[in-house]
Order: C-alpha cells, then structure tokens, then sequence
C-alpha cells in the first residue's frame, strides 16, 4: 500500500469523525443562544484574552476562525484539535434618562366657508406630548452563556501541498435588550441571535506563504417587542355638498407622533465567504503578517408583526388601530477587514491588529411591511353648527382616520435603529508571554470605535476601551490544555442621547476552554 493511499484512507476516517462532530455540535447549538451588543469579536478563549488581537498569531483549532490561514502552522500540524469554549456575558444593570420623543399632535384645521369655522374650532390644538421632558428608563442585566466550537484536522499531503481542515460553530453577532420605563421602552424585549457555521481549508505554499478560506452559513433569528413614538404628518379633507350652498368641509393636518407597541418575529439563512493570508516576510525572521477577510452576509428575514398605534386627536379621534402585517426584516452582518502583524521577542509574542469593520454598506434592522391588515377603533365627533348651547347636527369625524393613509404619512425610517450608521475602525494589542513550557499568560488592550451615530436615536452605543488577561495550562504531555480569560469593556456614554446615571457602560465576557488533541 502507498503511502499516498494510506493518506486517503487516513482522511476518509477523519471525515466520518468530522460528520459525528457535526452532529454533536447540532445538538449542543439547538439551546437558544444570542450575545448582547450588535456584534461580539472575542469569539474563543485566546480570543477574550486577546481581545481578537489574534490574526496573525492565531494557532490551532480556533484558528479557524480568526486566521484558517494558520491551521498548519504552530507544533501541532501532524494532530487533530479540538476546543470547546463556553463565554458568560455579563452587563450590569443601568439607568438612564433621556429627551420624551413624544411630541403628541397637534392639529389644525382650514375650513372651506365661513360654515365650515365651528367644526374647526374644535379640531385645533395641541394633543398629549411631553415638550422635550426628561424621562427616565432602566436596563436589566444581562447574564448569558454562549458556546463555541471549533476543529481542525491533521496536515494532509494533496497535490503536493500540505493541507488542512477545519470547521467553527459561532454566535458571531445579536442583540439581547430587556429595558423599561419610558425611555427604555423602544428596546423593551429585543432579541435577535445569530450562530454561524464555517467550513474552512488552508493550504501551506511555501515556508513563508499560507492561504486559507471557507464558506460561512449563518442562521438568524429573531423577537421583538417595543414602543415607538413614530412622526407622522397626516392631511385629510373631509366634508359633503350641499345643494345649493356647495362643499362645506375642512383640511385637516395633523403632525406629531403617534404611539405605536408593537411585537414581531423573523428568521433567515444568509451565506457568504472568507479568506485568509499569512506571509513570513523574511526567512531569517519569525515576524509575520496576515490579511484575513470576511464577506458580508445579507439577511433577509421573514416573519410577522403586530402592532397598536394609539390615537389621541381630542374629539376629532381617538381610540386605537390595530395592523397585523407579514415582515421583512434586513440585518445584514457586514465585511471585516483584519490586518495583522506579529513578531517574538524572547518569550513574548506581540501582536497589533488593525479591524475595520464596514457598517456603512450594511442594513441594521431595517423593517418592510406588506400584507397589511388594520382594525380601526378610532372614533370621535364634532358639532357642525351650535344654537346657543344646543348642537344643530353632529359630524362623524372617525371617517377622518383612514389606516393606509396613516400608515403611509408614518415616518418609521425616522425611528430606525441603523440611522447614520458608518465603517468603524477598531485598534488592538495582544501579548503572549510563554511562562513555562506548559503555561501561557495573555493580556491585551484594544480601543473599539462605535460606529453608531452619538446623539441620535437607534441602538444606544459608544466608543469602547478594552482590557483582557487570560491563561492556558497544558495537561498529559500537550495532548490537552485548559484556560480561563477575562475581558472587560468600558464604554463612554457621555454623548448618548441615551445619558447613564451608572457612569461608564460595561461589557464584562467570561470564558473557559479546553482543547483536545488527537
């Protein structure tokens, strides 16, 4: 038997261990899993301690993830690995003000004649509204563990190149908000999760040229409930002819906001791609850069929506209209560019990266509606003409309220949560000191910029500063190594329009580790 053969046969094994991994990871991956913030980087151990300053320096079996460029290099090519992650996220609870976007309505009113002047009379003025009041509003903590996996085979000899495979199941992005009070109410009870699964390969061209890539299939989904209150400009002519006379009747305008409560669900598959490089400039040097790349993922999610808009329009209209709708909503998970360089000195690894993350070209949580079904119970009446204290005749003005073109009048691109949102560029230093043949310490800094608009409303984020540490302990003779890190986040809020009471917002990750290698 060849040695070329025994290698097939060698792999044809090693896929059927691969195919039970898989479905073992479908079974742990069917809890419901999501991570608070848009998007979570520290998706494994050397990761949080990192704080993802881990591209060029990335080895082993979560290497997959960060760099599959690098699967074949590091001391354990000719092993199997893999690392079960498991991450706790923690956000402590906060409270916070902020300006009521309640605006109320106000109405006014131009009649067609002079008959016409008491029916206005009673439609015009201002309805509700907070006039720029401070509100206050309360964020529950958070406290949710997320799993991650990751392998990589052996290096295998095909066509003469040394190759490696790998694969990662990862919750690469979502959003988990349990707020309320009036300023919290527009991210009452948001959850949206997605898990990621990535097939990758790596091929070693040469002892200073790795390449590496894969697909990426993502499934996303997702639960809202809150309120909003949407701007709306509303005009409507209502009246009748009178023979003789002519039309009596008036233009009504009404311009504010209106409140809406509203609960929804969607899912989706999305796809797309990465790609990976890792060069060793100089033969007689172990520095070592690396490009790594990820395509954006476009999601296009179903499902449905619920939603109350209340009316308050004094006697002209008040009351509520209900609208069950089919939803389409738009929550892309945008390109990465990561560019890294890495380089020992003694017994210490450094590491910079530099990520830019391009929001710009992404949908955040855009909403479409179609198939719209409204329930009106809105209803008011005004007198058209008083004699003394008696009304001569009353007018239904509920007819005034039509749903569809109110709907249409309602501005919800004004209350979007991906308003303004642009490319974010983030900043990272990782340090790998090897203690001990069988310990590694890590510590790291990384400066994150938001790529949220300050000041403006949607999804509440700001600039972060982060700080990691984190170790990893070989056990029986390198075929294991277990590890803990910590990674906390400190955002400044100060030009929010959300404005915290608790001083800095926090983002605290939590994640134990084990590899196995075979």
């Amino acid at each position: 038997m060849t040695k070329l053969l025994r290698e097939r046969m060698q792999f044809g094994g090693d896929m059927r261990l691969m195919r039970i991994f898989y479905l073992i990871c479908l079974c742990l991956f069917g809890s419901n899993l999501l991570a608070s913030g848009f998007r979570l980087t520290e998706q494994s151990l050397n990761g949080t301690a990192l704080n993802s300053a881990y591209i060029a320096g990335a080895y082993g079996a979560d290497s997959t993830y960060y760099n599959p460029a690098n699967m074949g290099l590091g001391e354990y090519g000719d092993k199997h690995e893999l690392e079960i992650d498991a991450s706790i996220i923690y956000i402590p609870a906060f409270e916070f003000d902020a300006v009521s976007m309640d605006k109320g309505m106000n109405l006014t009113c131009t009649p067609t004649s002079v008959l016409a002047n008491a029916a206005c009379d009673q439609i015009r003025g201002q309805y509700g509204g907070k006039n720029g009041a401070i509100v206050d509003g309360y964020a529950k903590k958070t406290l949710q563990p997320v799993p991650k996996i990751f392998y990589k085979t052996r290096t295998y000899e095909i066509l003469g190149l040394k190759t490696n495979f790998g694969l990662n199941f990862t919750t690469p992005s979502g959003l988990s908000m349990d707020w309320g009070g009036e300023a919290g109410a527009f991210l009452d009870d948001v959850m949206i999760m997605m898990m990621e699964f990535n097939p990758v390969v790596s091929f070693k061209l040469s002892d200073q040229v790795a390449i590496g890539g894969g697909f990426r299939f993502l499934y996303s989904a997702g639960e809202f409930g809150n309120t909003l209150h949407v701007p709306i400009g509303y005009t409507t002519i209502q009246g009748t002819d009178v023979p003789v006379i002519g039309f009596i009747g008036s233009e009504v305008t009404a311009k504010g906001t209106t409140k809406v409560v509203q609960t929804s669900n969607a899912a989706a598959n999305g796809y797309g791609y990465n790609l990976a490089l890792t060069i060793r400039p100089f033969k007689s040097s172990d520095l070592l850069v690396a490009v790594t790349y990820r395509s954006n993922i476009a999601l296009e999610m179903k499902g449905s929506l619920s939603a109350t808009s209340y009316i308050d329009m004094g006697a002209m209209a008040s009351g509520t209209i209900g609208m069950d709708a089919d939803l389409t909503l738009g929550a892309d998970l945008p390109p990465i560019l990561n560019i890294a360089i890495a380089k020992r000195f003694g017994k210490v690894l450094a590491e910079f990266v530099m990520e830019k993350t391009y929001y710009g070209k992404a949908r955040i949580f855009e909403f479409a509606y179609a198939n719209q079904k409204f329930t009106n119970n809105a209803g008011g009446k005004i007198c058209a003409a008083w004699l003394g204290s008696k009304c001569l005749g009353w007018i239904d003005t509920g007819s005034y309220i039509n749903p569809d073109e109110m709907l249409g009048a309602a501005d919800y691109s004004a209350v979007a949560y991906g308003n303004g949102w642009k490319d974010a560029t983030a900043y990272r230093l990782g340090l790998t000191y090897q203690h001990s043949p069988k310990l590694k310490i890590m510590g790291s800094f990384a400066y994150d910029k938001t790529p949220a608009p300050q000041g403006q409303f949607g999804i509440p984020d700001a600039n972060a500063y982060a700080f990691g540490l984190g170790a990893r302990y070989e056990l029986w003779d390198g075929k294991a190594d277990v590890g803990v890190a910590y990674s906390l986040a400190l955002k400044d809020n100060r030009k929010s329009f959300l404005r915290s009471k608790d001083g800095l917002g926090q983002l605290q990750l939590l994640t134990f580790g084990a590899k196995y290698r075979f």
